[in-house]
């Protein structure tokens, strides 16, 4: 099963796409954007504003609003960090 950050979706391919924990060993959860020396970068971001940054982000690489849209809708949510406990 290919690896995904379990808070943006994003493909973990290389060692360098992971974060860190806070004693800087590689974290296998999350991507380097995410997750930083043991703490989320955006720390007090709500799913859908989760959401809406992914959305902005794709579009700004060339994706279509559409496709963007429903990629994060459907992905997003379904991740570990925003599951319903």
């Amino acid at each position: 099963m290919k690896s995904i950050c379990q808070s943006c979706g994003m493909p973990l391919r290389a060692a360098s796409d992971h974060g860190t924990n806070a004693d800087l060993s590689p974290n296998v959860e999350y991507c380097h954007y995410c997750y930083d020396e043991g703490s989320f970068t955006d720390p007090g971001i709500t799913l859908e504003g989760k959401i809406k940054k992914n959305i902005a982000m794709a579009i700004k690489m060339g994706m279509s609003e559409k496709v963007a849209v429903t990629l994060a809708n459907d992905t997003i949510p379904k991740l570990s960090r925003w599951r319903k406990k």
